[in-house]
């Protein structure tokens, strides 16, 4: 690990917590308050988290006791626990290495062994994500010398959601263009806290026909920029729908350019989300980032998105089409909906599950966007994949195994087809293997490669 000070001053950015907080725990920040810009001096933060499907319960958690560079309190103010505190100590064992100790005092309302037991052992599969996750994040800092930002768009998705707080943890200041139909995106500002000014939300409507403009001592500083922007591709594919996906990726696309050029913001690199639904379904070919675009509905909504945003070449140094395949997470995409079903011991899989399945670990996914960002060598397309694509069976066994689950059932495809073929084909069953060639050409190190493993960093039963 690094220097106690620059240990400890990670732990001072405004979405440390968010950053270290693993995905089982299920635990979101819904309010923040503070007095300063460090806000485990003296903040208080109210949090939400999940319990089973339905049961929300909330904690309201006081910093304080804070020793500048050496420590600092986290005590429950309210919460399902009758106590807890958490006494976080910075020791330096030489000039550049530096331990955590993480003291916790628990009680819960009813004095029992298992269940004591049980929290001691989330807590120590916790804190080895922590430990992790702050060993990344310090080992890739971003050198912030100029106070630059980068312009995120789709920040509040699923991919947006864990992609800030990792940004904001490297270094980056950060302007978030957060939508709103109503916008008439005149360039109000909106900041996470009146004392925080590394955190920048802009009201935006990408259909708006104004043109977001942004003050000039901001907008000079921009040199990133991140588009996550687009109607989910989940659901039933009626006609609205299927016209709210292209358009909503085209208009957000063609009003982020306008934004780039009516405020003159010259770019070092600029990420799009793509996907891999631009090859279509390809059979017993393995795919690479020189293969051409495939048919179907995905192939050409793909295709269509790639061209626009391959105009933004004329803006910035580096133009990235970010190829990504199936997202695993909790928060959000196949993992999510699947997981009622599963934990109540029914899973199974559509057709013969033959059909190959190109996923990617959202930390890996956020990861690769920060590599991108600063490695000079990626450019044009990249596959967002894991290197090893597996049939889908097997990840609905794996993902079985991991819910503890029951029953297995195999669903024929005819069945969902009534309700959508084009959403069975181009998705459910799409069959596809797909290389990351240039992550692995450029020696990027994949969190997980492994199903399992990739299961394991974010399921605990």
């Amino acid at each position: 690990m690094k220097p106690t000070r620059m240990v400890f001053n990670w732990h001072k950015n405004l979405l440390a917590l968010d950053r270290i907080t693993p995905p089982w725990d299920k635990i979101k920040i819904i309010r923040r308050e503070s007095i300063s810009k460090n806000p485990i001096k003296n903040g208080i933060v109210t949090l939400e988290q999940t319990f089973l499907p339905l049961i929300k319960l909330k904690w309201k958690v006081s910093h304080g006791d804070y020793s500048e560079g050496k420590s600092f309190q986290d005590s429950m103010i309210s919460g399902p626990l009758k106590k807890w505190t958490h006494n976080h100590d910075f020791k330096k064992l030489s000039s550049s290495s530096t331990t955590i100790e993480d003291t916790i005092q628990f009680d819960h309302w009813i004095s029992l062994n298992k269940l004591n037991k049980f929290t001691l052992d989330r807590l120590h599969k916790s804190f080895d994500y922590r430990s992790k996750i702050i060993d990344h994040d310090l080992e890739n800092l971003y050198d912030n010398i100029n106070n630059n930002y980068i312009l995120i768009s789709g920040a509040t998705g699923m991919i947006g959601g864990d992609l800030v707080p990792l940004l904001n943890s490297l270094g980056y200041k950060i302007i978030i263009l957060k939508f709103d139909k109503n916008s008439k995106n005149k360039g109000c500002t909106k900041n996470y806290s009146s004392v925080n000014k590394d955190i920048i939300t802009f009201r935006w409507n990408p259909y708006s026909q104004n043109t977001l403009i942004i003050p000039k001592e901001i907008s000079k500083k921009i040199k990133f920029l991140v588009n996550l922007s687009g109607e989910n591709i989940l659901g039933v594919w009626t006609k609205s729908k299927k016209d709210l996906i292209l358009k909503s990726r085209i208009s957000s696309t063609r009003s982020l350019y306008q934004i780039l050029k009516v405020n003159s913001i010259r770019l070092d690199c600029s990420i799009h989300a793509s996907a891999t639904g631009f090859y279509g379904s390809k059979k017993s070919n393995i795919l690479d980032e020189n293969n051409s675009s495939g048919l179907g509905f995905l192939a050409e909504t793909t295709k269509e998105w790639e061209k626009e945003q391959n105009k933004f070449s004329k803006f910035t140094n580096r133009n990235i089409n970010l190829r990504i395949g199936t997202v695993l997470s909790t928060k959000g995409g196949l993992v999510k909906l699947l997981e009622l079903p599963f934990r109540l011991g029914v899973a199974g899989h559509i057709g013969e599950g033959k059909n190959y399945m190109n996923w990617i670990l959202l930390e890996d996914l956020i990861r690769i966007i920060a590599n991108a960002l600063q490695n000079k060598r990626l450019s044009g397309p990249v596959n967002a994949v894991s290197p090893n694509p597996i049939q889908s069976k097997e990840f609905f066994h794996a993902l079985a195994k991991k819910y503890n689950s029951k029953f297995f059932i195999k669903i024929p495809s005819f069945i969902p087809k009534i309700i959508s073929k084009e959403l069975v084909d181009e998705i459910i069953i799409s069959d596809q293997k797909i290389a990351p060639k240039q992550l692995l050409r450029n020696n990027y190190s994949f969190l997980a490669e492994d199903i399992n493993k990739a299961l394991d960093n974010i399921i605990s039963i």
